[in-house]
């Protein structure tokens, strides 16, 4: 097993440079020949991804996030993942190399530097953290992607405005399209937030009655900021479904919601103690 974990660990990204071009072969002058490989492909290199999660969270007994390199092969995954969700409810690649090229930055990284090892902490081999931790990562991944939607989307709003568009501008998808896939990138990621969040409550409830798990995890700076991110973004779907918001405000807002969230990510990991600082 440890054989194959490694092979696959070689070959992912040589998989993802793969799809990467093909994304970008499609981009330029979208040939029958790429279109009609450039998904299959793609989610391909998605269901073996999964295959080498699992088998590294099976050899090593833990969900495969105990070190920055493993982190980020994870979110590579969920990246990719949630693409091609939105790809296949679209049915338009045009968007894939944006898309794809930080999926090969980040599984470059982790390939060259992981280093596995038995010796975590507890809390990184229970299933209920497997579950949390995948649905939460999923979550943040689809709010990534919303907003490079959403800033696609701003761009090429503006170069129609000033009535010019470059190359680049005119092989993007039109504003419809763009204004919908930042949409359902927002609703995948709420929903699965939310889904991380009662997975998340539920755990920390069974820790305290067990008495593992000291403190009110209501307090938790993590657990705040979460809340608070969850909060901003079913602000941002009740703006657009209850107040109708036209998709440029909802493109805009999306984009400064996600960078508060890295700020304040960032900025917890660094100055704040939270029972999530493990690895």
């Amino acid at each position: 097993m440890i054989v194959l974990i490694q092979l696959l660990n070689v070959l992912l990204p040589l998989g993802y440079v793969l799809a990467v071009l093909n994304y970008l072969v499609i981009y330029v002058s979208r040939p029958e020949w790429s279109l009609r490989t450039v998904t299959p492909l793609a989610r391909g290199l998605v269901a073996v991804h999964a295959v080498y999660l699992l088998l590294a969270a099976l050899a090593f007994e833990h969900v495969p996030v105990a070190s920055v390199w493993e982190a980020f092969t994870f979110i590579a995954f969920a990246l990719a993942a949630v693409y091609l969700i939105l790809e296949w409810r679209l049915r338009d690649p045009s968007t894939g190399v944006f898309l794809l090229t930080p999926v090969l930055f980040f599984q470059i990284l982790s390939s060259a530097f992981v280093t596995r090892t038995q010796e975590v902490d507890p809390i990184l081999q229970s299933s209920w953290f497997g579950a949390h931790v995948t649905t939460a990562l999923l979550g943040y991944a689809a709010f990534a992607i919303a907003a490079v939607y959403g800033t696609l989307y701003l761009l090429l709003y503006r170069e129609l405005k000033r009535k010019r568009t470059g190359l680049v501008f005119q092989r993007l998808p039109n504003l419809e399209v763009l204004a919908r896939l930042n949409l359902n990138a927002l609703i995948f990621g709420w929903g699965a937030l939310t889904l991380a969040m009662l997975l998340g409550t539920a755990w920390a409830i069974g820790l305290q009655s067990r008495g593992e798990l000291t403190g009110s995890f209501l307090l938790d700076p993590k657990f705040l900021s979460t809340a608070v991110v969850w909060v901003l973004y079913g602000s941002c779907l009740g703006g657009r479904y209850v107040r109708k918001w036209p998709s440029r405000d909802l493109a805009g807002v999306s984009l400064v919601t996600f960078l508060l969230m890295v700020a304040s990510s960032i900025g917890i990991n660094l100055f704040a103690d939270s029972f999530h600082s493990f690895g």
